[in-house]
């Protein structure tokens, strides 16, 4: 017997199971989709990804005879003061590409979370209009991900900060005996604060960024304003911790794995070895830039389908009731 709500829907064939995935299979289910629309994800992130990679390798070497690459987002711009000491002119140049990659890449990644919902949901994903609808949703994309890259830097700062102390207490490396290293005691306590506080703010946005893994999807996804977005991601990761979080383990697995195999590659390129880490991230922002995106996407699904699950499994409880 089938059971209607109020407004005659049949709330017993509810569709909400077929996105519902263990771990596994929400790992599964984005290597598939990745792999069957990997030129479609080239076309909307990889080349743009990996050419940004290649312009600030370029600046670095072009505008001040360094070799590197420069930070793609605000936080790895902060969290870089602490470590490297840079004229201004770098410091204001790696600013200015920060701000623009982050900016551009929050309409790439929007895009192909776009894609990635329409495709996985059956309607078929149009690159052009992922593009478009992204753009339309960029400043909450944009907010959210400032508030998300905030918070990190609240946790990390603190402990990037002792560990710089402590590396100016201890002076140049290259002055210190390799055989018998000693270092100075007030080093040593500071890199023993910096390490207790690596491991709580590490803790802390592991939790964090559990809870609002989806948050990026629902932006995308719905009208709600970036506030709304965190909200409904709290609701949806209810219960859900330990479910999403060992999803991201997995997931964080197979790019391990796949970045491993990139920088083999690399390594018999014969080139050298930081030309080796260069050629390697160009190859992994080319090919697995949208693997983080495709499975927030798949992962929303998932969390929206339980969620939906268990608002059929109350009201068929209450008709019980009845």
């Amino acid at each position: 017997m089938a059971f209607e709500d109020e407004l005659g829907s049949d709330i017993s064939q509810s569709g909400s199971e077929d996105y519902t995935l263990g771990a596994t299979g929400i790992v599964t289910k984005t290597i598939s989709l990745w792999t069957r629309n990997i030129v479609r994800y080239l076309a909307i992130v990889g080349f743009i990804a990996a050419a940004c990679v290649i312009t600030s390798y370029a600046i670095l070497v072009l505008m001040f005879d360094t070799v590197g690459t420069l930070g793609a987002d605000p936080l790895a711009f902060v969290v870089n003061l602490f470590f490297f000491t840079a004229e201004p002119t770098l410091l204001i140049v790696s600013l200015g590409f920060a701000i623009f990659a982050f900016v551009l890449n929050a309409i790439l990644y929007g895009a192909a979370i776009k894609f990635t919902l329409d495709e996985y949901g059956g309607t078929g994903g149009d690159v052009g209009a992922s593009f478009s609808h992204s753009i339309s949703r960029v400043l909450n994309f944009i907010i959210v991900q400032l508030v998300l890259t905030f918070v990190a830097a609240i946790a990390i700062i603190p402990a990037s900060a002792y560990t710089f102390q402590a590396m100016e207490a201890i002076g140049p490396i290259e002055f210190i005996d390799p055989l018998n290293p000693v270092f100075p005691s007030e080093a040593m306590e500071m890199l023993m604060v910096a390490m207790v506080l690596f491991v709580v703010g590490g803790i802390f946005i592991i939790y964090f960024n559990t809870r609002f893994a989806p948050t990026l999807a629902i932006v995308i996804d719905t009208d709600l304003s970036a506030i709304d977005s965190f909200k409904k991601s709290w609701e949806l990761t209810s219960g859900n911790f330990f479910h999403v979080f060992g999803s991201f383990i997995l997931m964080n697995i197979v790019v391990f794995i796949f970045s491993i195999i990139v920088s083999g590659v690399a390594y018999f390129t014969g080139v050298p070895t930081y030309d080796q880490l260069v050629i390697g991230s160009v190859v992994t922002a080319f090919l697995f830039s949208a693997l983080t995106y495709i499975f927030q996407s798949v992962l929303y699904r998932d969390l929206s389908s339980r969620n939906q699950g268990s608002s059929v499994s109350s009201s068929l409880d209450n008709l019980r009731v009845i």
